[in-house]
Parts: structure tokens; sequence; C-alpha cells
């Protein structure tokens, strides 16, 4: 099995509930959407063909044992191989999706950031057996018409993150928290841009 990779680096998690944590990143070529704010552009791209083994071998020499696969949109791709591979050698695989292509794959953490521009694929952005996989949801917040955009059903940590970490946003988000307290809604910042990490 062989996968369009875009590239392959070893940062902290710099986003979402997990900030702060080592992890070595595949990035997947390759993405089903073409969101305004994406940072990832570089990732629509094909990339190279790697297979499993190939990847294996990239991230042995960084020694950590936590891989996030991500994007572009890494759920485009059959994960399975892949992931099957990294739990036999004993990693801890989170992922992150857009989740509008459903896989059903034994991860560790999953991630899913539904954004607006999949409405006209699902109703509320994502496939709805995403609603009970997912560790935790991520919406990227541009203005007041995100919040009610949020799937209120969603009972795992919903983080609420300002595009392009816009202050100004980070407050509106603030003011909503402050007058809507009883959610398990989160306000975070991209750390790895905050920092000028990868």
């Amino acid at each position: 099995m062989k996968y369009d990779i875009s590239e392959i680096f070893y940062s902290f998690q710099g986003e979402g509930f997990l900030q702060g944590l080592p992890m070595i990143f595949v990035r997947l070529a390759g993405c089903n959407l073409r969101c305004p704010f994406c940072d990832t552009v570089h990732a629509f791209e094909k990339g190279s063909r790697l297979g499993v083994r190939s990847i294996l071998d990239r991230l042995i020499p960084f020694g950590c044992k936590r891989v996030c696969i991500t994007g572009g949109e890494p759920f485009i791709q059959d994960l399975g191989p892949l992931v099957k591979a990294l739990k036999e050698k004993r990693f801890w695989v989170t992922a992150e999706t857009n989740g509008t292509a459903w896989q059903e794959v034994p991860l560790d953490w999953l991630t899913v950031s539904p954004k607006a521009e999949a409405r006209k694929l699902l109703p509320k952005g994502y496939d709805r057996r995403f609603l009970d996989a997912a560790s935790e949801f991520k919406y990227v917040i541009s203005s007041n018409d995100d919040f009610s955009f949020i799937d209120k059903r969603i009972k795992q940590p919903v983080i609420l993150q300002p595009v392009d970490n816009d202050l100004g946003k980070a407050r509106e988000i603030w003011e909503y928290l402050k007058k809507n307290p009883g959610r398990n809604w989160y306000l975070r910042l991209q750390n790895h841009k905050i920092t000028g990490s990868r």
C-alpha cells in the first residue's frame, strides 16, 4: 500500500486538546475541500508516493512514539494499513479529519474539525458517525456566524480556534464562552505559530 505524502516532520502538537505534546506529523497530500483560511495549501498537491515501510523508516530516527496523521484530508486515503503498521510498532496514533469522509480505524485519538465549506455535502459539515468516534472537535472561528454552525449535540471537548490566531476573534470567543459557560467548549490558539515552530 502506498500513500501520497506531503511531508513528515517532528514538532509538537500546536492545536487542540493535546497542545504541547511532542509528536511526529505525517501529512498526507490531497484534500476534498478548499477552505479560504487553509494554512496548509501545499498539501493540496499530490506529494511523494511512499509505502508503509518507507514511512516507518522515516519515523524511527525521531525517537518519538506519538504520530499524528494529518493533511490535507487524510481520510480520503485508506488509513487502515498505515495505522495497523504503526500500532504494531507501538506508536500512539492520532489523526485529524474534516469529517467528510468516514473510515473506521483504531486510533488512540481522533480530532474532527468540521468546516463550513462542507455544509453542501453534509448538514453539520461532517459524517454523523464521527459524533461517536471523535475524541475532540475543533472549529475555526472566523466570524460570529461560526458559533451557530457548531453542532450542539457534541459531548466531547469542542476547541474554538480563532482564524490565523486573530486576537480580536479570540476576544469574541472569550466573550461568547463567558456568556455560555455551561458548555464543553475551550478557547485555544495555534501554539506552533506563536512559538514560530513548524
